[in-house]
């Protein structure tokens, strides 16, 4: 036997004693936008990308601002002598002051930079924040449908996910909320502009969800988060954000620059706390700790320089606003019933058949478009359609759309 062979006959473990069971769920259970993503570069090369309306990812299609451009090219430029090594686990001053007035300004709250936490991405915040402010059995609350990839960072400190659902129009349920809060609730995910559904959540239940939470850290003897996730925050149309810190006091703000300033690839986020916080010192020391021993130790410096430099974090939502409209005109012509989102740059039509699987896998398809079933985002009878695409796309999907519903008339 050669000892290529010997090493084979050795080594005949299942995938079982190869993986973890959490991560064999996962790699079973896929994604669903991953799949749809190699699905749409197969058809794109069978039909070309001219022929192929792939609605399916998240991705920012505008360009970064010119002022965010001019400062990384002014950064890069740059020769001052160690620009490029480690840094604190924290981020840079400069960096972090830069978030802490723009949020500052936007809240209308005290925020200093010493608070203020660099990550990567608004990912790389919550995992930070919630292995911060996790034990194992802890139960953190996720508003359905939602992101799906909060279940796995919850589940990576040994938490579990609670699942609530949102009301008929994507708005939180004071209702259920207060039905799944238990003595286990450690927290609670607010994504508000709403992936999958665009809904922008109103003041007046925030506030209710603040009481909420209040009442029960009184009746339980224990710290409660409320985790407000709002990378689509400056992507916003046709409502005000709702401002959680006077809703609540123990809020931590995970965010990214990914989506108002398109650079979801340089992977720029942070964690914020207002001042007022309790513990607000502990918990950010807890926050660089767990930055550095995640492994991320600090997010992109580059990056960090980039921001530091620019006059205003301030975007312009025009360009995908002109978007939500054109995607919203085709969808309504065609005959699709669904809420009219309010920020970011998804929308989550009904599916017109119980099944949105089979619509989105076949019957879709077949017209190449290429949108995302619901389910992977743990409500079934719907599909996630991202606008941030090309004007052109969406146009050229209006007849596309109306034939398909028509084939379900």
């Amino acid at each position: 036997m050669t000892r290529q062979n010997e090493f084979a006959a050795q080594d005949s473990t299942s995938l079982e004693d190869n993986l973890s069971a959490q991560v064999l769920q996962g790699l079973n259970g896929g994604s669903w936008i991953r799949k749809l993503f190699e699905e749409g570069a197969r058809l794109k090369s069978i039909h070309g990308a001219d022929h192929v309306c792939d609605f399916s990812i998240g991705n920012p299609v505008l360009d970064p601002p010119a002022a965010f451009l001019k400062a990384l090219q002014e950064e890069v430029a740059s020769t001052t002598h160690g620009s490029h090594s480690y840094i604190p686990n924290q981020g840079l001053p400069e960096a972090r002051a830069k978030v802490a007035q723009f949020l500052s300004d936007r809240f209308a709250v005290s925020i200093r930079h010493e608070h203020v936490v660099m990550t990567v991405g608004a990912g790389g915040a919550l995992n930070v924040a919630l292995k911060a402010i996790l034990n194992p059995g802890d139960e953190v609350i996720v508003l359905v449908p939602y992101f799906a990839e909060y279940k796995g960072y919850i589940e990576n400190y040994g938490g579990h996910a609670v699942p609530c659902l949102l009301t008929e129009d994507f708005q939180p349920d004071l209702d259920r909320l207060a039905q799944v809060i238990t003595a286990r609730t450690k927290g609670i995910i607010v994504n508000t502009p709403h992936n999958p559904t665009g809904a922008a959540f109103e003041q007046a239940r925030l506030d209710a969800l603040g009481k909420l939470l209040q009442d029960a850290q009184h009746k339980y003897g224990h710290s409660i988060y409320m985790l407000f996730d709002e990378p689509y925050s400056q992507l916003i149309y046709d409502a005000q954000l709702a401002n959680p810190f006077i809703s609540y006091n123990r809020v931590i703000v995970a965010s990214s620059f990914s989506k108002d300033l398109g650079i979801a690839g340089e992977r720029l986020g942070y964690i914020a706390l207002a001042d007022d916080t309790p513990n607000a010192e502990l918990l950010t020391s807890a926050f660089v700790y767990c930055n550095r021993t995640l492994g991320f130790v600090n997010a992109p410096v580059l990056m960090q320089r980039a921001i530091a430099r620019m006059d205003s974090l301030k975007v312009d939502a025009s360009g995908y606003r002109e978007r939500r409209d054109l995607i919203v005109s085709v969808l309504e012509e065609a005959g699709f019933t669904f809420t009219k989102p309010e920020g970011g740059f998804f929308v989550f039509p009904k599916s017109p058949i119980e099944d949105e699987v089979a619509f989105c896998q076949h019957a879709a398809q077949q017209y190449r478009i290429l949108i995302v079933p619901s389910r992977g985002f743990g409500l079934p009878g719907y599909f996630r359609l991202s606008f941030s695409v090309s004007s052109e796309q969406i146009e050229r999907s209006r007849p596309l759309f109306k034939a398909l519903m028509n084939d379900f008339r």
